[in-house]
């Protein structure tokens, strides 16, 4: 158990508000699950003790932030936190013997962290802490031979999707490792990518790619069987070569493709394939939660005209408006819904204007601060055009996106009990980035619309979805599979 869990669990067990005669029992180690599993949490009263009769709390890092409530003989979903609304289940079929558990549904990295389980009964109370330990499990190591080089064969190893970060070997024949170059970075989700490269010589045999998490709970591996007939001279080693060359690169055509075309790109296409064909189906799903919106003109900065309260204009002119609390002293407004629940998707047409800005903020943000910056720390989740082709978002720090194409309608979608924002390219299907946060309070569609030339601005406007199927924008990589991601 980490020293601050101790330290926690020692400090609940000397503010305990009772003496009776039972105790709570929680995990006695960090409970590990994977991304995307469900985690259970069991705790029971000892001696056995019947729990009908009390409330059971389940909370996380502190005793209001209720994850569950059982109480008065049922469970009270009104008191949970947002991120874990219909998320949890609480177990109760041997609650009689003061045993219960609690099942948390489809678990994510923001979900890491303490949690605890408290049992009140009229004369005594009781805690238990424990920590929840959140990875995920990486894609298999894609090995390939990248050719000759310095008398020996290269070769490359490849995982993407881990957390935390991993350690990866390559081991010979006989199971032992073999020194090699490593590379890890992080993406924009948190989870780490790996790369490694290893030099083989001789009739080298199987040779294989390790990947794993630090503690040796979780392990994934490829192999390769290398042969002496590699080596062999011949009248016909170069077509060898060539032949061996070519399968490899039709064996991993997106990553062979991909770094040729990066030369002229400055980028990787892969990463731009798999956002364009990961897109495709995200924002399909997205769309089945598609919202009315609309502007709530009353919130609108003076210079933004709103018209059939869907379109909103800037223009240099300030129109008389009445000076509410509610208005903006910058150039942006909110809608008149608000989220605090559930899945919400709309869309906004920025058209081919060169700075704006789409996305949500807390509807008690301080509406009268025009120069605050507009990132989570502030109540801010939003999407940003600055200048032309400069498209970034906070998350808090600024992170620069580079969309395959500048974005004339932008999707956005909401995930508040999943903790998510998501932007995609409508105009060529393609996903953007996404905002990870633990959201709390009441949230607002938000639209900023600023011009630096008023000859060139044109109107903002909130769409129709549409529900029809979608079609996938033909494009110069369609014939590339998407990278494991």
């Amino acid at each position: 158990m980490a020293l601050g869990t101790l330290v926690l669990t020692l400090l609940l067990s000397l503010l305990g508000l009772g003496s009776g005669q039972w105790q709570v029992m929680g995990p006695d180690k960090p409970v590990q699950v994977v991304v995307g599993e469900d985690a259970v949490f069991s705790c029971f009263l000892s001696p056995k003790t019947s729990a009908e009769a009390m409330e059971v709390q389940f909370f996380r890092d502190q005793f209001h932030a209720v994850v569950h409530l059982y109480r008065e003989g049922k469970d009270q979903h009104d008191m949970q936190i947002p991120a874990y609304r219909g998320r949890t289940e609480l177990l109760k079929d041997s609650i009689a013997e003061g045993y219960v558990s609690l099942r948390l549904k489809k678990v994510t990295l923001t979900d890491t962290g303490l949690y605890g389980c408290w049992f009140i009964s009229q004369n005594n109370d009781q805690k238990a802490i424990w920590e929840m330990q959140v990875s995920a499990l990486g894609s298999a190591p894609l090995v390939s031979i990248m050719g000759y080089t310095d008398g020996g064969i290269q070769l490359l190893c490849k995982s993407s999707g881990w957390f935390p970060q991993p350690t990866v070997k390559w081991k010979g024949p006989q199971g032992h490792d073999l020194l090699s170059d490593s590379k890890v970075t992080a993406d924009r989700r948190g989870l780490f990518d790996v790369e490694t490269s290893l030099i083989v010589q001789g009739n080298a045999g199987s040779i294989s790619c390790s990947i794993q998490y630090t503690d040796q709970s979780r392990e994934v591996e490829s192999s390769i069987l290398i042969r002496e007939t590699f080596f062999q001279f011949s009248p016909y080693r170069l077509a060898s070569i060539s032949l061996g060359v070519l399968c490899c690169v039709l064996g991993v055509a997106v990553v062979g493709l991909m770094i040729s075309y990066s030369i002229s790109k400055g980028k990787i296409w892969a990463e731009l394939d798999w956002r364009r064909k990961h897109g495709v189906a995200a924002l399909r799903e997205a769309r089945k939660h598609s919202v009315e919106v609309t502007l709530d003109p009353d919130t609108a900065h003076p210079q933004l005209y709103i018209s059939d309260l869907k379109t909103v204009c800037y223009r240099n002119i300030c129109q008389e408006v009445t000076y509410l609390d509610k208005r903006f002293t910058r150039t942006c407004v909110v809608a008149s819904q608000g989220f605090q629940a559930g899945k919400h998707y709309w869309e906004v047409d920025v058209g081919h204007n060169v700075m704006w800005c789409v996305g949500v903020c807390r509807d008690n943000v301080n509406r009268k601060e025009a120069y605050v910056t507009l990132s989570p720390n502030n109540g801010y989740w939003v999407l940003r055009l600055k200048r032309q082709y400069q498209y970034f978002t906070l998350n808090p720090h600024r992170i620069n996106l580079s969309p395959r194409i500048p974005p004339t309608r932008v999707g956005v979608f909401l995930d508040y009990e999943g903790g998510t924002i998501s932007f995609f390219s409508v105009s060529d299907h393609t996903f953007i980035y996404t905002v990870i946060h633990q959201f709390e309070g009441l949230l607002r569609p938000y639209i900023q619309h600023h011009v630096s030339d008023e000859k060139n601005v044109t109107p903002v406007a909130i769409c129709p979805v549409s529900q029809g199927p979608e079609e996938e924008t033909p494009s110069d990589t369609d014939n590339l599979d998407p990278p494991h991601r």
